[in-house]
């Protein structure tokens, strides 16, 4: 199965992909690109793909949640609730991982935190599904990074 793009195409295993909270943000938060995002949750419940992530995304998505003045203590609960639901593979970190995640972020000039999901994708053969186009820009060198705009949902 064709994953990450570049130069050129990249295969990953079939049915394993990484996301990041700015795609998994937009399950709870419409904005531009919330269907395609929708799509990629949707086949994850639906068994067709098997979404990972470092644990990290967790605390990302419910400090994003956090800075929404339009969400209630009930919403927010909600929402948290509706992430740890969907059963993602929440990978938590290791020496080794750490390490690597380290290293990376000093050669792309990221922060280790998105580095994590980079290693993340190297480390299970897959890539990253981000809606963040500046980390995008920053690490499509490395052929582990899509956008979620341009990744085929259908």
């Amino acid at each position: 199965m064709v994953g990450c793009r570049g130069d050129k195409e990249v295969e990953r295993p079939p049915h394993s992909l990484v996301i990041d909270a700015s795609t998994a943000l937009k399950w709870f938060v419409p904005e531009e690109d919330t269907e395609k995002a929708v799509k990629l949750r949707n086949k994850h419940i639906e068994g067709e793909n098997i979404l990972f992530a470092p644990d990290l995304l967790i605390y990302e998505v419910a400090n994003a949640l956090k800075f929404r003045p339009d969400l209630t203590t009930e919403d927010l609960e909600k929402d948290i609730g509706a992430l740890f639901a969907l059963d993602i593979e929440l990978i938590v970190p290791s020496s080794e991982t750490i390490i690597k995640s380290t290293t990376t972020a000093r050669k792309l000039d990221i922060t280790v935190y998105d580095a994590a999901y980079i290693t993340l994708a190297e480390t299970i053969g897959s890539c990253v599904i981000t809606a963040d186009e500046k980390l995008y820009e920053k690490t499509k060198q490395t052929k582990l990074i899509q956008l979620l705009r341009d990744y085929p949902t259908e």
